[in-house]
């Protein structure tokens, strides 16, 4: 009996040894660091930061994570200043949410010469949004001083970083927080997030990320955004997103219970505790695009670990030009409605930092013929002591426009109409209706204000320096362009690299059709998420109607064409070659195509804050090995007036080539016509295919604009309406003339 009970043990113990262990997530025990470096132009600064005597604060801000605890803080400065200042009276002012932090010496020796210095700033001072400000104490002589002497400056190059190192916190499943900690708004670096499929996703799969892609876009906003799509793999240390069915799951996630509904879940990553994983999951595709509408249009009644969607309801469609973030199409636009914070808006100081607005405006905003855009500007400032020489200027994308006088008493008629509270705290106010030149509006607009002010002579000195000077815009000055037509000639890869035109005419995408090769490579699917992200972030509206197909299906003819993908993997290209202003494959290029191209109308209608597109008749072929990115316009094949846009490239990095030249400004403001060739750092613009017009406009304006393009009917006319003048004179003439006859 002992024999068999042995020999059974010895058979239950081969079987245990035979049979694998459930894999066991490997946890680190090791805390995360996070180490950020950015320089000042990514936060903000688009050009250096110019001190000067009179005492202004001029600086820098950026954020603290909540999902982050900082250890330090360390900023490298890079800086010049005036060899005119003596040095044991000058020096340059370091604050940290209004505490000096730091004062750095102006010694004669290093004057005039590019200087660098490295601090480390007290991390006790440290709160959500930070700013760090400058202040130049700066001398030339001991008596009888100009504060606002032009040798006193200090300039503070854009390059100059700012390092935080942080150690990353662990955080509760709790969704009431979404989006942190996958976005948090007090991080300004460019969002970087994960997106996790299935080995091989479907296409309504992807479309839901890319739903979710165009949403984060808009909130991302000026930080800009990148998304990485990784096929059954995990990013090892980033928050991520995992798009997820019951029949098709990632193999980290093959032992997660099933779902009866559309669910957003909260997952600890596998292998760092202090990341977190966000899950989409669902029965089926359907489901995980219901999850996803659910997400970005009730994520604030959303708690705990897990979410089910119960039933999602979308608003009625957008209609033409609505996007949140564009100006108003049928009003005027508020100043204070291009703000998030009406601080924004005020500045202190004798010589304050310019007041910058931002504004988007439809590409196809027809502005010929037109004096300006029309902005009624009202404006607050302290009473001023000398009369003379204190002024507001206005200027647009680094154009000067105007420059107001301010004075004691204010200007305009109007001011007696204005409801200001804050004329009882000494500020006084004034109106002005202002025209903005319209060929220096673009897409993309800065608004810039900078108010000056002269100080009052005493005697043979200036007075001391003034910081009690305070101005500001009335949040209900006006911006109008809702009495400008939509009319533009196309097509133009300019306006989709700044605005994503034309998809973006109707915020949630409800008239695009996005294309992707069926069998989608992991390049293929993030240059989609980030192109969605990139109209999300135009529109400030998510894609909840973006329609998104394979491209070796039948395209349909109701709608405005993207199509992304490896040239010889988009089977529309082969189809359309007699389309096609530049054809690409692997070796082969082909530039240009043998049809008459005109350009009349694109050189009438184009805006010169975009660069013309060089225009071609030609036709070129040749065999290239290097790697080519490119994007493509033209009129859709299937219908008239549609348009069709391809990104595309020789292989998959070039596409990844291709999304890091859309997201640099510099070179974005070099692309235009047609066809857009990319490599490397060189990017060729040209117009290779015949042009076309869409919109409309009021007949009188069509007349006069065909008119201005063909100066020959427009002579003919005229003496047409010559001879018919004076054959009516002459008609008069005689009709007088037998009247006297018969009188006498």
């Amino acid at each position: 009996m002992i024999k068999y009970w042995l020999i059974g043990c010895l058979l239950l113990a081969t079987c245990l040894l035979a049979t694998p262990a459930p894999a066991v997530a490997v946890i680190s025990t090791t805390p995360l660091s996070v180490q950020r470096i950015l320089s000042f132009k990514q936060l903000g600064n688009e050009t250096a930061l110019r001190l000067s005597g009179t005492g202004n604060l001029k600086g820098i801000n950026f954020g603290s994570r909540r999902d982050e605890l900082i250890n330090s803080v360390k900023v490298r400065l890079r800086y010049l200043y005036s060899p005119a200042m003596l040095a044991d009276l000058s020096h340059l002012k370091v604050l940290l949410n209004g505490e000096v932090v730091a004062v750095l010496p102006l010694p004669k020796e290093s004057a005039g010469k590019p200087q660098q210095s490295e601090l480390t700033l007290d991390t006790r001072l440290l709160a959500d949004f930070n700013r760090l400000q400058f202040q130049l104490i700066g001398h030339y002589t001991n008596h009888c001083e100009d504060p606002a002497h032009s040798s006193l400056w200090a300039e503070i190059s854009q390059s100059s970083e700012l390092e935080i190192n942080a150690q990353a916190l662990q955080q509760q499943d709790d969704l009431s927080q979404f989006p942190e900690p996958f976005f948090d708004h007090r991080d300004f670096a460019r969002l970087q997030l994960p997106f996790v499929f299935v080995g091989q996703p479907s296409l309504a799969t992807v479309q839901a990320a890319g739903t979710l892609a165009s949403w984060f876009g808009g909130l991302a906003a000026w930080r800009g955004s990148h998304f990485t799509a990784l096929f059954n793999q995990l990013p090892a240390s980033e928050h991520a997103i995992v798009f997820a069915t019951n029949q098709q799951r990632p193999d980290f996630l093959r032992d997660y219970p099933a779902v009866t509904a559309p669910t957003i879940a909260l997952l600890r990553h596998p292998q760092q505790a202090e990341r977190k994983l966000l899950l989409i999951l669902g029965r089926n595709e359907q489901d995980l695009q219901l999850a996803v509408q659910a997400l970005v249009l009730g994520q604030a009644a959303m708690s705990g670990a897990q979410a089910k969607v119960e039933r999602v309801k979308l608003a009625a469609p957008r209609q033409p030009y609505d996007a949140p973030n564009w100006v108003h199409p049928d009003r005027p636009t508020r100043l204070g409605e291009l703000v998030t914070n009406q601080q924004e808006l005020q500045v202190s100081g004798q010589t304050p930092e310019q007041i910058r607005l931002f504004f988007r405006v439809p590409a196809d905003i027809f502005t010929w013929g037109s004096r300006g855009i029309p902005i009624n500007l009202r404006f607050r400032y302290t009473g001023l002591q000398q009369v003379d020489g204190s002024r507001l200027s206005v200027g647009i994308n680094d154009l000067f426009v105007q420059s107001l006088t301010l004075n004691p008493s204010g200007s305009g008629s109007e001011q007696t109409k204005l409801s200001l509270p804050v004329l009882d705290n000494g500020l006084l106010a004034s109106i002005d209706k202002i025209l903005l030149p319209p060929f220096r509006v673009g897409s993309r607009n800065q608004l810039q204000f900078q108010y000056s002010y002269v100080l009052e002579k005493q005697g043979e000195c200036n007075s001391a320096g003034n910081d009690n000077f305070r101005s500001a815009l009335d949040p209900d000055s006006e911006i109008d362009f809702s009495q400008y037509p939509h009319y533009t000639s196309l097509p133009n890869l300019g306006f989709f690299a700044n605005s994503g035109y034309p998809f973006t005419r109707l915020a949630d995408l409800s008239d695009t059709v996005v294309a992707l090769p069926k069998a989608a490579l992991p390049a293929e699917v993030s240059a989609f998420l980030n192109v969605m992200a990139r109209l999300g972030q135009s529109t400030g509206y998510p894609a909840l109607r973006m329609r998104l197909m394979a491209a070796e299906q039948t395209p349909p003819a109701d709608a405005d064409l993207l199509l992304i993908g490896i040239a010889n993997r988009l089977p529309w290209l082969q189809r359309w070659q007699s389309s096609l202003p530049t054809q690409i494959t692997r070796n082969h290029r082909q530039v240009g195509k043998n049809s008459f191209f005109n350009s009349t109308s694109f050189n009438w209608l184009h805006t010169p804050t975009e660069p013309m597109a060089v225009a071609s008749n030609g036709q070129v072929s040749f065999h290239a090995q290097n790697q080519v990115a490119a994007m493509l316009g033209f009129e859709s094949p299937l219908t008239p007036l549609r348009s069709v846009v391809v990104l595309t490239g020789s292989e998959p990095a070039a596409l990844n080539t291709l999304l890091e030249a859309l997201n640099d400004d510099g070179k974005v403001a070099q692309m235009s016509g047609s066809t857009v060739l990319i490599k490397g750092d060189n990017i060729d613009s040209q117009l290779l295919v015949n042009s076309y017009e869409v919109g409309s406009l009021p007949l009188w304006t069509w007349v006069w604009l065909y008119l201005s393009q063909h100066p020959l009917v427009l002579a003919l006319l005229a003496a047409l309406a010559v001879c018919m003048l004076a054959f009516a004179i002459l008609r008069a003439f005689k009709l007088i003339a037998s009247r006297r006859a018969r009188e006498e």
